[in-house]
C-alpha cells in the first residue's frame, strides 16, 4: 500500500461487514435450497416427475448462475459492491416470491432462473468488498469466515426452511387471505419477503476504498512458472467441481430420502438435517483449511493435494452408508459425508491458490466457481434422478441412486488427482 492510500476501515466496521455478508449468504442458501424440502407437494400440485424436479433444483438455477458469475465478477471490480449486492438480493428475493406464485412448471422454472441470476452477484462482490476492508495479513481470515458462513448456510438453509414450514402449518397465514393456499407456496412467500427487506441492511454497509496492494518480490518467479502451475492444478479444479456435484446431489435429495424411506415429517427433516449439515459441513470446512496448512508444512507442495485425495477416499464409505436401512446410520452418514466433502473443497481450493501466481488468483477462483456451478449445481440433482430411473428403477427408492452417484463421481475424481500428485512429486 502506498503512502497516499487511505487507512483501512476500523476492525469493528470491517468485521461488521463480514458478519452482514455471512448472514446474506445464509439467506441466499435458504432461498436456493428450500425447494428440496418441498419436492413432493410441488410434484403433486404441478404434475412434475423426479427428473423435472431435478431440473428445478439444479439446471434452472445453475444455468444462469454459472454463466452470469463471470461478467458479474468483472462488474464488481467497476461499481459499488454494496449496491450490486443489494440489487442481487432484491432480484433473487423476487424470484423466490415468484416460486410461490408459479401456476405451472414453466413459470417455476423461470422463477428459479431469476433466483440464480440474483445470487450470482453474491460471492464475486462479497469477496471483492472483504478484500478492500482488511490488510493482507488479516484478509485470509476474513475471507475464511465468509466461506465458512456459506458452508454453514447450506445446513442453516434446511433448518430455516423446516422451521418456516412448521410455522406455516401452525397457522402463520391463518388470519390472512392466503390461508387456503398450499403450504409449499406459503413457504416461498414467507422466505422471499424477509430476504427482500434485507436489502435495507446491506445498504447500511459502507463501501470500502478500492486499493491495489503492491506485489511482493516472490510474485515474479511465481509468475514465470504460471503455465506449469495451471497444468499441475488443472485436475484439482475438476475434483472441486465434482465435490460440488455430489454435494448438490446429496443436498437436493437427502430430505426426500428421509421423507420417503423413513416417513419422517418434512418439518422434522429440516431441523435434523439442518443442524447436522451445519455441524458437518461447517466443521469440515474449518478443519479442512487448518489441515491443508499442516499437510503443506509436512509434505511440501503436494501436501494439500494429498489431503484432498485422502478426503475423497474417506468419503466413499460414508456414501455407501447413505443407502442403509437404519435412519440413525443414514443421519450419521450424511454428517460424515458433508464433513469429508468440505475437507475436499477446502484443501482443493487451498491447492489451487497455492499453485496460482498472485495476480491470477482472482481469475482462478472465478473459474473454479463457474465449474462448481456449471458441473455441480447443474448436473448433481439430475444425476441422482437419472440413476434412479435408468439404473435402479423407481421401486429401489432414492438410497441406491444417491450412493451410486457419489461413489462413481468421487471414484473418477480420485483417479483425476493422480496426475496432479505426480507433477507435485516431481516439483
Amino acid at each position: 500500500m502506498s503512502l497516499a492510500d487511505p487507512p483501512y476501515p476500523s476492525s469493528r466496521r470491517a468485521w461488521t461487514a463480514v458478519l452482514i455478508l455471512f448472514a446474506t449468504a445464509v439467506l441466499a442458501y435458504t432461498d436456493r435450497q428450500v425447494m428440496s424440502l418441498l419436492v413432493d407437494p410441488i410434484r403433486h400440485d404441478l404434475h412434475v416427475d423426479d427428473t423435472g424436479m431435478s431440473l428445478l433444483l439444479g439446471l434452472a438455477f445453475a444455468m444462469v448462475y454459472g454463466v452470469a458469475g463471470l461478467p458479474l465478477g468483472v462488474l464488481a471490480d467497476r461499481m459499488s459492491r454494496r449496491n450490486l449486492l443489494a440489487a442481487g438480493v432484491a432480484v433473487w428475493s423476487v424470484g423466490t416470491l415468484m416460486c410461490g406464485l408459479a401456476p405451472s412448471f414453466a413459470v417455476l422454472f423461470a422463477a428459479r432462473i431469476v433466483v440464480g441470476l440474483g445470487e450470482a452477484v453474491l460471492s464475486p462482490a462479497a469477496i471483492s468488498l472483504i478484500s478492500d476492508g482488511f490488510p493482507p495479513r488479516q484478509r485470509g481470515a476474513a475471507v475464511g469466515v465468509y466461506f465458512t458462513g456459506i458452508a454453514i448456510g447450506i445446513g442453516g438453509a434446511i433448518l430455516i426452511g423446516g422451521e418456516v414450514l412448521a410455522a406455516v402449518r401452525g397457522g402463520l397465514f391463518a388470519l390472512t387471505p392466503l390461508a387456503h393456499w398450499a403450504p409449499w407456496r406459503l413457504v416461498f412467500l414467507a422466505i422471499g419477503g424477509p430476504s427482500l427487506l434485507w436489502t435495507g441492511v446491506l445498504l447500511c454497509v459502507r463501501e470500502p476504498v478500492r486499493r491495489q496492494d503492491a506485489e511482493t518480490v516472490g510474485d515474479a518467479p511465481q509468475a514465470s512458472v504460471a503455465a506449469a502451475g495451471w497444468r499441475a492444478i488443472a485436475p484439482v479444479f475438476l475434483v472441486v467441481a465434482v465435490a460440488s456435484l455430489v454435494d448438490n446431489a446429496v443436498g437436493a435429495w437427502a430430505p426426500s430420502l428421509l421423507i420417503r424411506r423413513f416417513a419422517v415429517d418434512p418439518a422434522a427433516v429440516g431441523v435434523q438435517l439442518g443442524v447436522l449439515l451445519m455441524l458437518g459441513y461447517g466443521g469440515g470446512m474449518l478443519a479442512g483449511g487448518a489441515l491443508a496448512d499442516r499437510f503443506a508444512l509436512w509434505r511440501g507442495a503436494r501436501g494439500r493435494v494429498e489431503l484432498c485425495g485422502l478426503a475423497v477416499l474417506a468419503a466413499l464409505p460414508a456414501a455407501l452408508a447413505l443407502n442403509s436401512p437404519s435412519l440413525p446410520l443414514v443421519l450419521v452418514a450424511v454428517t460424515a459425508y458433508f464433513a469429508l466433502s468440505a475437507v475436499v473443497t477446502a484443501s482443493g481450493l487451498s491447492a489451487i491458490l497455492d499453485g496460482t501466481p498472485n495476480r491470477a488468483r482472482g481469475r482462478a477462483m472465478a473459474i473454479s466457481f463457474f465449474l462448481n456451478v456449471a458441473i455441480g449445481a447443474g448436473f448433481g440433482p439430475t444425476a441422482v434422478a437419472l440413476a434412479g430411473e435408468k439404473i435402479f428403477g423407481p421401486a429401489a427408492g432414492l438410497g441406491p441412486a444417491i450412493s451410486f452417484t457419489v461413489v462413481a463421481c468421487y471414484g473418477l475424481a480420485g483417479l483425476a488427482l493422480i496426475p496432479a500428485l505426480r507433477r507435485r512429486r516431481q516439483a
